[in-house]
């Protein structure tokens, strides 16, 4: 007789960060988590990978040492980390090495240290003996209440990262203007000028091409919209750009760059 399987059999959750690695990746991993078990390692309680999002860059594998089951001296765990980084080495893998005492771990996780949260949150879990991931999913699901310590982290590190969004906004109007520069020296020459300082450009090409209906007449006034911007930003006069702004920005660099277009494949043979 064949019994039905029950529904109500466990499946195994799905990894925290996973889709931060590809496949293949992941195989070549779990493959190195294996062989260090392998070779006499029955002592990890856990091989994680920590900041896996971090795109093109080596990966940081942290090697968690069981201490709290047996006695574990400082030489047993610079060789674990050793052996492992000669693996890695061995197989061509793009890994940086560590290690770590689990009751390390443990203590961090019960002090609510930020950088011990921020490993349990972050990292991917490779192999686990019961240690890391149960502790990984009670942090990630919410059920360990954060001290006011870290909430207060969290808000100075979004604070940070919203400057740096400013910040970055900020650069690509740095790079919009290069592009309206670059295009502007490009017509100029097809125009048979020698391209100017930037600091001169906007007058050239009024002069030399707007004057002479080659291209639109706003072209002279976005290359002097982008110059005092540039030169503004450079020197810390402006510090941050609206998204409205940087819309616009982007709307007349577009904009002058296909006049640009236009020109020199009309007058380039």
């Amino acid at each position: 007789m064949v019994t039905k399987k029950m529904e109500t059999d466990l499946k195994p959750k799905r990894l925290h960060n996973i889709t931060h690695v590809d496949d293949k990746r992941f195989m070549q991993l779990k493959v190195f988590a294996s062989a260090l078990v392998a070779r006499d390692m029955e002592g990890l309680a856990a091989i994680v990978v920590k900041r896996p999002a971090v795109a093109d860059a080596d990966l940081d594998v942290l090697l968690v040492v069981d201490d709290l089951n047996e006695v574990v001296m400082t030489k047993q765990v610079t060789d674990m980390k050793i052996a492992a980084s000669e693996l890695a080495y061995a197989k061509k893998l793009p890994i940086r090495c560590e290690a770590m005492h689990a009751s390390e771990l443990w203590k961090g996780f019960r002090a609510e240290d930020h950088d011990t949260l921020q490993i349990f949150r972050e990292s991917l879990v490779v192999h686990d003996n019961g240690f890391f991931a149960p502790l990984q999913e009670l942090l990630v699901t919410g059920k360990v209440r954060p001290s006011k310590e870290s909430v207060n982290i969290y808000f100075i590190k979004a604070e940070r990262s919203l400057k740096n969004a400013n910040g970055n906004v900020a650069k690509a109007v740095i790079d919009l203007y290069w592009a309206v520069i670059d295009a502007a020296h490009a017509a100029v020459m097809v125009a048979g000028i020698t391209p100017p300082s930037p600091k001169d450009l906007a007058d050239t090409v009024k002069r030399e091409l707007v004057l002479r209906n080659l291209v639109h007449k706003r072209c002279g006034e976005i290359v002097a919209q982008f110059y005092d911007i540039a030169k503004k930003i450079m020197h810390k006069e402006v510090f941050e750009i609206s998204g409205k702004e940087f819309d616009s920005y982007l709307h007349d660099a577009d904009f002058f760059m296909k006049e640009m277009d236009d020109f020199v494949r009309e007058h380039v043979k």
